[in-house]
């Protein structure tokens, strides 16, 4: 029989401490399960339950005499010996913000070993993988009596791997003390300081266990941990507020702005994108890593950086982007890559274009209007004075004309704050592209009973997208029929839908589109020098923006002019085209 290493009076002071620690361990869990929803927590609590579970159950393992029953208490007693280190690791990460390493999957991976051993430690006699022998000791008067093991590989491995877990949860919190406030600075040395006292005691039992049996020192450690534990609940708030890492904050605000970070190399090959990047592109980013810039947006060379403020088009044309860029340098000062920042100013855009052309309508076109008006009334209040009847009629044809005109652009203007209030609302019930056009067509030929409005072709039913699009063919094959001197104006449309794409051609056979008008909707506004006459194809412009589509003006030989509109629609189901049959 080996001779206890501990003098009687060091293990009656640890035996002491031991009781104290179950204590304190039941004190810490109470105190933590009253933040069991706070991030952390859990790992906590187990852990306080853990070292409360291996301290009473070593108390008993010494009082009692009879090797079988010790053996028992022992196997219970393993429960917490094991599952402490994995609790400390799971609230350590889960603290500093490392929630990846414990999910659910994680933590059954990370216990793995652990499981192995306890399973080990309750079947032993079948194998002595944990120990290959045992005796007892007597140590205190022969009221406490000590197990003496000859520790088997297994006991060794699960040692060693507990060593690895209580590690790797102290590195994980002195690195974030570092990076965090004060306060959450005290919270992690305190707690990393309460940590180290078992992991010591345990060391310093193995070694003695070298020269002889020894009591188990960790649970006595607890005691240190249990009230480091407690200090930093009571007085750094542990649990209370949860520290935030400026690396965690950083990833966080990335991944949640509004604006599409795109991160790329030296070479301008994608390595990271946020959130938003990946919606805008409309593709996964596992698809987007590793392809240079250039292949995934088309307006930027490799080696060439776009400008600090530059308007790009993402998306087929659909969206207006402010992209920035800045250069990535190390702490030498050299280049190791560059950040790309997409703000989407569609909005900002639309809303200048259209302060733009209201202003030039209340500048120009109602002034003109309101003149004229002003001129030939004066004129008609002549003509009636002077008794020239025919041409108080004539002039007050032309009043009436000029009026009918300020009311036209009123409509328009109406309509244009309509389809930005539209826009506003989020909330669009979708149309069948063919009801849409057949609609507006009926409307052009109830306002002008002269037009031969031709529909050559329509999509089937069961296309569909927002209302936005009867204003819009409305207003073209307006625009046809009235700018065009025929007695019997041809308006011809045509829609096909491809790849969920509709196509519409708008032909007439008038005098063609201004190309005053086209060049200031075509460079996205206007300018003292280059404005349009009227709100008509603005109109146009900002609806198929507003469905996300394209708007291309041509002008036909000998005469005439072509507008072809591509518009994304979808395509209704079949239950919901059975729902609206029935």
């Amino acid at each position: 029989m080996q001779l206890i290493a501990q003098s009687e009076p060091v293990v009656t002071i640890a035996v002491g401490l031991i009781v104290v620690a179950g204590i304190v361990s039941v004190g810490a869990a109470t105190i933590a399960w009253k933040h069991r929803k706070t991030p952390g927590a859990p790992g906590l609590i187990v852990l306080a339950a853990a070292s409360g579970l291996w301290s009473m159950g070593y108390i008993a393992e010494l009082i009692v005499a009879d090797l079988g029953l010790k053996l028992v208490l022992a196997s219970i007693q393993w429960i917490g010996v094991l599952t402490a280190p994995i609790a400390w690791f799971v609230f350590a990460f889960a603290y500093t913000g490392h929630d990846r390493y414990t999910t659910p999957g994680m933590t059954i991976l990370i216990s793995f070993i652990p499981m192995v051993a306890l399973v080990a430690v309750w079947t032993n006699p079948a194998h002595h993988f944990m120990w290959s022998a045992v005796d007892v000791v007597p140590a205190v008067k022969g009221i406490i009596s000590i197990h003496q093991h000859e520790w088997g590989p297994l006991y060794w491995v699960a040692l060693g791997y507990s060593y690895l877990l209580w590690l790797s949860g102290a590195i994980v919190l002195f690195r974030t003390a570092f990076n965090m406030p004060t306060m959450y600075r005290m919270q992690a040395i305190t707690l990393i300081l309460g940590t180290l006292m078992p992991v010591l005691a345990n060391v310093a039992t193995t070694f003695l266990e070298l020269y002889g049996s020894s009591i188990d020192m960790t649970p006595a450690g607890f005691t240190f941990a249990g009230l480091a534990y407690a200090v930093a609940l009571r007085r750094y708030d542990l649990l209370g507020a949860r520290p935030i890492p400026k690396w965690f904050a950083c990833e966080r605000v990335v991944e949640s702005m509004v604006d599409a970070v795109i991160v790329t190399d030296t070479k301008w090959r994608v390595i990271a994108l946020n959130e938003s990047a990946v919606a805008i592109l409309g593709r996964s980013a596992d698809e987007l890593e590793g392809r240079t810039v250039s292949d995934v947006i088309e307006d930027i060379t490799p080696g060439q950086p776009v400008g600090d403020q530059v308007t790009i088009r993402l998306g087929g044309g659909q969206r207006d982007f402010e992209l920035r860029t800045s250069e990535f340098t190390d702490h030498h000062n050299r280049a190791i890559g560059n950040a790309l920042v997409f703000r989407d100013v569609t909005d900002r855009r639309l809303n200048h274009q259209q302060l733009e052309v209201m202003n030039r309508v209340l500048r120009h076109n109602l002034r003109t209007e309101a003149n004229l008006l002003e001129g030939y009334a004066t004129l008609v209040l002549e003509n009636i004075e002077s008794g020239s009847l025919e041409s108080a009629r004539s002039h007050a044809e032309t009043v009436q004309n000029h009026a009918a005109t300020l009311v036209n652009i009123g409509k328009k203007a109406r309509k244009l704050g309509t389809t930005r209030r539209d826009d506003d609302t989020g909330d669009v019930q979708l149309l069948p592209v063919s009801v849409q056009i057949r609609a507006a067509a009926d409307t052009i030929r109830t306002d002008f009973p002269e037009s031969n409005i031709r529909l050559a072709s329509l999509p089937e039913n069961d296309y569909v997208c927002a209302p936005m699009l009867e204003p819009i063919v409305a207003e073209l094959l307006e625009n046809g029929v009235e700018h065009n001197d025929s007695t019997t104006p041809v308006v011809t449309v045509t829609a096909t839908v491809n790849s969920d794409t509709l196509k519409l051609r708008i032909e007439d056979e008038g005098p063609g589109i201004n190309m005053s008008e086209l060049a200031a909707i075509q460079s996205h506004g206007e300018t003292p020098l280059r404005h349009g006459s009227g709100l008509g194809l603005w109109l146009v412009k900002w609806g198929v923006d507003q469905l996300g589509g394209t708007v291309e003006f041509n002008q036909r030989k000998p005469t005439g002019s072509e507008v072809v509109l591509r518009i994304p629609v979808s395509r209704k189901s079949s239950t919901v085209n059975k729902t609206d049959t029935e």
